[in-house]
């Protein structure tokens, strides 16, 4: 039985979330604030976490980051009222997959969670490459790293998985509306400037010169692409 982990201060929506959560066949662990969340994380090893931003304490995003210091590849979805662009980038940059706006419905999120689980449980085949070399750089897909002259920098789980998408389709042009549909789902529409912002990071860790870029190339009004 899959465990959900969801930290939220307000009793009122975890009472409502355990029901149905538990009619599906999860299990819900919770904790009030980052604190409890972070050791139920530890203790349980739950296999989605649902964060809240506005909590007592560390705020989500704080603690969203200290999850993705302990555990790079748990999927966490990111729960708040607020639904600006700057805030779902921020929840983005700083390690999340996902992002629900409340108010939002049982059904949404448990859709969300299936969803995230999907993307992150799919068995890697057998034959499928998961160590490339770039140049100087060494990309690791099994452990979501990149090493550079041998000096490791990580990788957050979005810049993994849109190196991932460039990599696995080299020479072809990726669009953007391609890399959200496939990396966000089709219920997210962000900027563009949230995609470009991943993609500058990705060229700061794989290009020798990020600012002349030869592996992860512009297509002017399209996308982008990967070159070896």
């Amino acid at each position: 039985m899959r465990k959900i982990l969801i930290i939220e201060d307000d009793k009122t929506i975890v009472e409502g979330l355990e029901a149905a959560f538990t009619f599906h066949g999860f299990t819900l662990l919770s904790a009030g604030n980052g604190e409890d969340g972070f050791f139920l994380l530890g203790s349980e090893k739950p296999d989605v976490v649902i964060l809240d931003v506005m909590l007592p304490g560390f705020d989500g995003f704080e603690i969203c980051k200290k999850i993705r210091e302990r555990d790079r590849r748990i999927p966490i979805i990111m729960l708040t009222a607020k639904g600006g662009e700057s805030d779902k980038l921020r929840g983005f940059e700083t390690g999340a997959d996902d992002y629900v706006t409340k108010p939002f419905s049982a059904r949404e999120l448990i859709a969300r969670v299936n969803a995230v689980l999907k993307r992150s449980g799919v068995p890697v085949k057998e034959e499928q490459k998961q160590v490339f070399t770039v140049g100087n750089v060494s990309v690791n897909f099994d452990n979501f790293t990149v090493a550079r002259d041998g000096k490791e920098l990580s990788l957050s789980p979005k810049e993994y998985e849109i190196l991932r998408l460039l990599m696995d389709n080299p020479d072809t042009v990726i669009s953007r509306d391609r890399i959200i549909d496939d990396i966000w789902g089709e219920d997210y529409y962000p900027n563009p400037k949230t995609i470009d912002n991943f993609i500058l990071k990705l060229r700061n860790k794989i290009e020798e010169d990020p600012r002349d870029p030869r592996h992860i190339l512009a297509v002017h009004g399209v996308g982008y692409k990967f070159k070896f």
